[in-house]
């Protein structure tokens, strides 16, 4: 008894942004009430479905197209298995992103120190796009903790044991099969081990490591997808049909690489017509990509857009909101890009290297697909994390400068 005393009082801190975090989230979710819209709605529907135990899913072309999507589907069956209540998945996506800011806390008290850690997160707790996201069933979520689990045990293996290598392996390809973006986050990593092992002398044991996140990752996403195809509950396992797609709607130069309906029409569900038109484009649009890049890094790291839980609402209505939600984005960018100081003056941490390698793969892979502001939420987190970097940079010269007051 005296020892969880002991431990509350020394994280009394970290548990008050717990609490606080998960009650403001709550409030969110059960005042704004957003309608399912969009693949949110096709896959909750999908959800009741396999709840239910029909499977006209099974036939429809978004499922066996984009097969990769079932693995939300099959999430929120297992949710609504418990209570079935749409609001009850909402409140999932309290605690689950409220756990994202203790995690966010716990690696941010790794890289620096609580001080920072908890004024940064706290500064992410009331960050108005995550916050409202809350009230949308978005698959971002679960894979964004997941992800962040991962990246906490790697850095706090010091010791570099198999097992937990085993475990990030597994916990990326869960993350995978909820939301296809687990190739950006290993690709980052993978980075980071290189970067390890060119730089240490003790080589062996994160060669070993390297290779076995790498292998349990694909085994794992490769036994799920034969798994879910054999049980009949996805044709299709969890494949991608139409790879070629995200790449025609990323490479549309009069869309600036957003969402195009008339490309959904004409190349969504036709993979073959999909290639040939994508391999035309790059043809003859290749001199505008520098534009059209520039466009697209300005509307994925610099626009607001709370539509997503405000879908009834006008531009204009949603400029109060907008206008606050942009002073959160510019903040965590700016600071995540002043975290570069450390680097030029050699006082950095090796492990911001793993937070550089996987929002340098998030940067180069949006260049090329489909862009949205919503995809910017793992982004802005990893922004955090480096902005928790300058932040105590900042702080210590301060802390510097006084003391070179104090002695003159």
């Amino acid at each position: 008894m005296e020892k969880i005393k002991n431990w509350i009082k020394n994280n009394k801190w970290f548990l008050f942004l717990l609490v606080f975090s998960f009650v403001l989230r709550l409030i969110v979710v059960l005042t704004i009430n957003t309608p399912p819209t969009s693949d949110f709605k096709t896959m909750l529907e999908a959800s009741f479905e396999l709840l239910k135990g029909t499977t006209e899913y099974q036939t429809m072309p978004y499922f066996l197209t984009w097969a990769y999507q079932m693995g939300h589907v099959i999430y929120q069956a297992l949710l609504l298995s418990i209570i079935d209540n749409i609001t009850f998945l909402k409140i999932v996506n309290a605690l689950i992103t409220t756990a994202t800011i203790g995690l966010l806390y716990k690696i941010g008290e790794y890289l620096t120190n609580k001080k920072v850690s908890l004024i940064i997160s706290f500064i992410y707790s009331i960050f108005l796009f995550p916050l409202f996201l809350n009230t949308v069933l978005t698959n971002q979520f679960l894979p964004m903790l997941l992800i962040l689990i991962s990246l906490y045990i790697l850095i706090k293996n010091k010791k570099e044991h198999i097992l937990p290598f085993i475990i990030i392996g597994i916990l990326l390809a869960f993350s995978n099969m909820l939301r296809s973006e687990g190739i950006v986050i290993l690709a980052g990593i993978t980075l980071y081990m290189l970067y390890r092992i060119i730089t240490s002398s003790k080589k062996k044991k994160k060669v070993i490591g390297t290779i076995l996140i790498i292998m349990i990752y694909f085994i794992t996403n490769t036994l799920a997808s034969y798994t879910l195809q054999k049980t009949n509950i996805s044709p299709n396992g969890l494949e991608n049909k139409n790879p070629a797609w995200k790449f025609i709607t990323g490479l549309n130069t009069e869309t600036r690489g957003k969402y195009s309906s008339e490309d959904a029409e004409k190349y969504a569900f036709y993979p073959k017509k999909a290639e040939q038109e994508l391999e035309q484009r790059i043809k003859e649009d290749w001199t505008n990509y520098p534009v059209l890049f520039i466009k697209k890094i300005k509307i994925l790291w610099l626009n607001s857009d709370l539509t997503w839980t405000f879908p009834d609402k006008t531009e204009e209505e949603l400029l109060p909101l907008n206008s606050i939600n942009s002073l959160f984005i510019y903040f965590f960018l700016l600071f995540a890009l002043l975290s570069i100081i450390t680097i030029i003056k050699k006082t950095y941490k090796k492990e911001q290297i793993l937070i550089y390698s996987i929002l340098l793969f998030y940067f180069g892979a949006y260049l090329l697909i489909e862009v949205m502001p919503r995809y910017a939420y793992p982004l802005q987190i990893l922004e955090a994390l480096l902005a928790m970097i300058t932040l105590e940079y900042i702080l210590n010269k301060r802390v510097g400068e006084q003391h070179a007051k104090n002695r003159k």
